[in-house]
């Protein structure tokens, strides 16, 4: 179901074409979605994105389309220039800050899937020979760690000294940025003692099909989007009670459907959860 296709819906349940009625339907099915996207998250609601965590900064941008946490984690990302010899497996590099044994380096002459073994100063030895000689920037990539979610106050109290760097192990949400008041921030601890590439997973609201013509919510669950749309319609009209109660009884079996599939089926599968079975008599 379209977007006109849904207005036209309401306006022939509902019996009402008049101007000002026509006029708030779109009021009326951002009203019904906010309440469908908060009654049950399923996957097509989550967001990735990618940001970057610096030196000595406990900060990190929230997208603007932020509403909660599904997921955070970190992994060291750090580059910097390197030389090395076409068969060995050591590489100079211009500096060793955030090198650790055991992460993925990826680099003009790096021999594939090669790994750091050890550092000694700037000389680093690898797992495999280079397949090349080695020049440029030459990148060292570290495991995906997920942070742990906290309180401000409990990163505030383990974390007091912003100069005592470490790997992040908790987040929180700070609050608004003091230059936007619409943006939201995570504050991490400790303060990062390296780059990292951060990789947030995240609830937001999707376009809404007012403006966006077609949606996963209007193709899927359309029933879902049309009876939580009529019992915004109904109450704005002060309808019969009687019909107002059938539209919400029907907007209930509709949303139990939707919820199976986002909070049931979509966070299992057959082979660890096994299927479904009805006895039979």
């Amino acid at each position: 179901m379209n977007y006109a296709e849904l207005v036209s819906a309401i306006q022939a349940y509902t019996e009402n074409t008049e101007t000002n009625f026509v006029a708030e339907i779109p009021v009326f099915v951002r009203q019904a979605e906010q309440r469908i996207y908060n009654t049950a998250q399923p996957s097509f609601l989550r967001k990735n994105v990618t940001g970057v965590l610096t030196i000595g900064n406990k900060f990190l941008q929230c997208p603007a389309d932020f509403l909660s946490t599904y997921s955070l984690g970190i992994f060291p990302n750090n580059s910097t220039t390197a030389t090395g010899t076409s068969g060995l497996k050591t590489i100079v590099v211009g500096s060793n800050t955030g090198i650790a044994a055991g992460q993925q380096v990826t680099g003009t002459g790096i021999g594939t899937n090669a790994l750091v073994r050890s550092i000694a100063s700037t000389t680093i030895t690898l797992t495999v020979a280079n397949s090349a000689t080695v020049s440029g920037t030459v990148i060292f990539q570290g495991d995906n760690l997920f942070l742990l979610n906290k309180d401000v106050n409990f990163i505030r109290e383990a974390y007091p000294l912003t100069s005592q760097l470490s790997e992040p192990k908790h987040y929180a949400i700070f609050g608004p940025r003091s230059d936007n008041e619409a943006e939201l921030t995570f504050i991490v601890g400790p303060t990062p003692n390296s780059g990292y590439t951060a990789e947030l997973h995240y609830y937001y609201y999707p376009e809404s099909i007012v403006t966006a013509s077609t949606t996963w919510l209007g193709d899927n669950f359309d029933t879902t989007l049309l009876y939580g749309s009529l019992m915004e319609a109904y109450t704005y009209m002060k309808g019969e009670p009687d019909m107002l109660k059938l539209y919400q009884d029907r907007y209930v079996q509709a949303i139990a459907l939707y919820k199976n599939l986002a909070d049931g089926k979509q966070r299992a599968d057959a082979y660890r959860d096994g299927q479904l079975r009805v006895s039979v008599s």
